[in-house]
């Protein structure tokens, strides 16, 4: 489907040449630079007031979780929130396991059983691990969510060092069952970053595994039914060094995702070739980077539609700084945070980005291994390149949207990402996707390929401006126009089998229009449109020939629009 948006202004900047990273360490205004043996960082919106909050995953001390208060500073609510583990955690990752529209919380920890947080949505989480059959051992180095047999719940693979992996189904009752055999992914490798990522473009998430001690790496396809083959050799993937991190980015605007690893000594980058197969372009990209790598993540630094690569070293095993590459558009890189403190010659273990202060440009946490302190990079590099951001809800799909792909067309360029829960080493990234669009006035194009399988395209969206999508609702919505009108919208019962009663409480007189859409976004029933006094209006559906399932109740005014999700069950 399509839908054209209007848009009333464009912000025009003019590009400018960036060849210096221009990034400020905040840490200590923030509040975040805790010292100590942190290892991993997971960000996410935990308490969706539309800020990203920051969880650190530590050893010999608790964890934390910092609440992001909206004014450049975080506070460590880990003890009242219930997740100031004391252990030894050494990943984590976000993600909603019963899809209620808030994040939970699964930790991987090295010398006591994993654990598994369920967020109660008032800022608590309660302790599920034992009940939900994934407080597993074995000193886990990776987590990660995706929903692999495409069935609307989140699944849990745990890649450990001392035992082989562990894939766990979700049975969308808030408990797990392991199916790693059935699934063929044990993996008895000295496992350490891994990520789910759809490598061949065929719509569901495969499986990627670094190994330490020069073990080759796994490759493993999702045949769409969370059946996995290893296709390592064959397509090339297969590379055996001293793995660390491992992310996904699309280095040359192609399509398709391709693979940065951190090792001890040399780096790797694997180009993705579009034909199942990748090529080692290490030495020609210049990305090798000999130094102790971790972390590492894909980023537009100055949004100019071009992925760059970050890299987290422990300069203090080997003396290497981190390091910014800049993508320079040719399949090439430039090393071009050197005199920033990105180079930061700490300890550094677990990276990610977000845009902690929503002005439209990445900006990267760092957890630091040692006294050093954790650390909060604030991205200043304001080259007037315009920007799209997009938060996707799932309604068919998983709620948070794990591993659906968005692709952006603006300028002539070509953009795509997919929202993951794990990468880089130990750690996740903003589930927020972030596009740089260069001097592009507009966003010609969004595409969303949901988990799904119901794609969406929307047409002229404003740049430097943030979206949210709901799946199935044929709208997008802009964070700066309220997403709730000047009314209240109800509907009763739910779910329902003959009628279902709806209520329009108007603040003021003026314009609504009420529709009934299907999952496909398709209009079900349009149950009111026109001019309509203050006050409380009631309206009713009766769905007659209307398949059973789930329904969205689209309310729209001059004011804004707001949604309701219903069932319908004959």
């Amino acid at each position: 489907m399509k839908r054209k948006l209007l848009f009333f202004s464009f912000v025009t900047m003019a590009g400018t040449a960036f060849n210096q990273a221009n990034f400020q360490d905040v840490s200590s205004q923030a509040g975040i630079n805790n010292t100590g043996k942190n290892y991993g960082v997971a960000i996410g919106d935990y308490d969706n007031d539309g800020h990203e909050d920051i969880y650190v995953s530590r050893h010999n001390s608790s964890n934390l979780l910092y609440r992001n208060n909206g004014d450049g500073t975080f506070t460590d609510v880990a003890p009242q929130a219930g997740v100031a583990h004391q252990g030894a955690t050494t990943c984590s990752v976000w993600g909603d396991i019963d899809n209620d529209g808030d994040l939970d919380l699964y930790l991987g920890n090295r010398d006591e059983p994993n654990l598994l947080y369920l967020n109660n949505g008032d800022g608590t989480f309660t302790d599920i691990s034992e009940s939900s059959g994934v407080n597993t051992l074995y000193r886990t180095r990776a987590v990660l969510f995706g929903d692999i047999d495409k069935d609307g719940f989140i699944d849990l693979y745990v890649a450990n060092m001392t035992a082989y992996n562990y894939m766990f189904r979700n049975n969308g009752d808030l408990t797990f069952t392991d199916i790693t055999e059935e699934s063929n992914t044990q993996d008895f490798g000295v496992a350490m970053g891994s990520l789910f990522f759809d490598y061949d473009n065929d719509g569901d998430l495969d499986l990627y595994l670094t190994h330490d001690a020069n073990q080759p790496y796994i490759l493993y396809q999702n045949d769409g039914a969370g059946r996995f083959t290893d296709v390592s050799a064959q397509s090339n993937a297969n590379y055996a060094g001293q793995g660390m991190g491992v992310d996904v980015g699309d280095a040359n605007n192609d399509g398709f995702l391709d693979i940065y690893i951190t090792n001890l000594y040399a780096n790797a980058l694997l180009l993705n070739n579009g034909d199942g197969t990748f090529s080692e372009i290490t030495a020609e990209a210049g990305v090798g980077d000999l130094g102790m790598g971790w972390g590492t993540l894909w980023l537009d630094c100055d949004n100019d539609g071009r992925s760059d690569i970050y890299v987290s070293n422990d300069s203090y095993f080997s003396p290497y700084p981190n390091l910014l590459y800049q993508n320079m558009g040719d399949n090439t890189f430039q090393s071009i945070g050197q005199n920033s403190p990105l180079a930061s010659m700490y300890g550094g273990y677990g990276a990610a980005s977000a845009d902690f202060n929503n002005d439209g440009q990445v900006d990267i946490f760092l957890a630091n291994n040692g006294n050093d302190g954790n650390q909060l990079f604030m991205n200043r590099n304001n080259t007037g390149n315009n920007w799209v951001k997009v938060k996707l809800r799932g309604n068919q799909s998983n709620r948070a949207a794990i591993g659906a792909r968005v692709e952006i067309e603006a300028g002539g360029k070509k953009m795509i990402d997919e929202v993951t829960a794990g990468a880089s080493y130990a750690s996740q990234s903003s589930f927020v996707l972030h596009f740089g669009l260069a001097e592009a006035e507009v966003a010609d194009r969004l595409r969303i390929r949901w988990p799904s399988g119901l794609v969406e395209e929307f047409e002229h969206l404003d740049v430097n401006t943030s979206y949210i999508v709901n799946e199935g609702e044929n709208a997008v919505v802009n964070t700066r126009t309220p997403e709730k009108p000047n009314a209240v919208l109800q509907g009763w019962p739910a779910p329902f089998s003959n009628k279902l009663n709806l209520s329009v409480s108007l603040e003021q007189a003026g314009f609504l229009e009420l529709k009934i859409r299907d999952m496909n976004g398709r209009t079900a029933a349009q149950i009111a449109k026109g001019n309509y006094t203050a006050g409380r209006h009631s309206f009713e559906w009766l769905p007659e020939n209307a398949a059973p399932g789930v329904y969205i109740c689209h309310l729209q005014t001059k004011k804004g629009q707001q949604f309701l999700r219903t069932v319908y069950v004959p």
